[in-house]
């Protein structure tokens, strides 16, 4: 299995009408067909202008004929891209692996918080081993990316208690503190779930 995290930033003041489309144009036509979507969030702090969305395929192949196959559906083309792109800046990918799979939260959630933690060369499995060792309250997930942005770890936390999050200092008490020797940057956005996610 390949988990694919797709972020779109967004053009400022363009994120309604994206939710929109993608809840009733986007999600319906693709189904699971082209892939199973995981979940869906638009960015509220850091990214605050972004779209995060998760997929899983069988593996590359499978993923890439699927979306030639995608491609040519009349609805997609006309109903969805075309309105879509010109709400968008840019797109970036992130073909990965799972060290920690996917779990969905104990309870439901709303707040969620995406982190692209980069780490030294040679060093990104070291340290998402150690970060799924952590057993950091509300981790879901824990990957290694395989294309797109190297030699990076992506984990997902639910998000519970917003005060609670910021009563601790990632300085003090978290990736930095722990695993600092093996961190080049890390960058962290709070997001919502989108009505249409699966995970919520």
């Amino acid at each position: 299995m390949v988990d694919e995290l797709r972020i779109y930033t967004l053009r400022p003041g363009a994120m309604t009408r994206y939710m929109e489309l993608a809840e009733q144009v986007a999600v319906p036509v693709r189904g699971d067909r082209f892939g199973t979507l995981l979940g869906f969030w638009g960015g509220e702090v850091g990214a605050a202008n972004a779209v995060f969305n998760l997929w899983r395929h069988e593996d590359l192949e499978t993923r890439r004929k699927l979306r030639l196959e995608l491609e040519t559906l009349p609805a997609w083309r006309e109903q969805y891209l075309a309105h879509v792109r010109p709400l968008m800046l840019r797109q970036v990918v992130r073909f990965m692996d799972a060290v920690m799979p996917l779990r969905p939260p104990p309870a439901p959630a709303r707040l969620y918080e995406w982190r692209l933690i980069r780490s030294v060369a040679g060093g990104a499995g070291e340290l998402a081993r150690a970060v799924a060792a952590d057993g950091e309250a509300g981790t879901l997930g824990v990957w290694v990316t395989t294309a797109g942005p190297i030699n990076e770890v992506v984990q997902l936390l639910a998000i519970p208690d917003a005060a609670a999050r910021f009563a601790r200092s990632w300085h003090e008490d978290g990736v930095l503190a722990r695993h600092g020797r093996l961190v080049e940057e890390v960058e962290s956005s709070l997001v919502l779930a989108a009505p249409h996610s699966p995970l919520r």
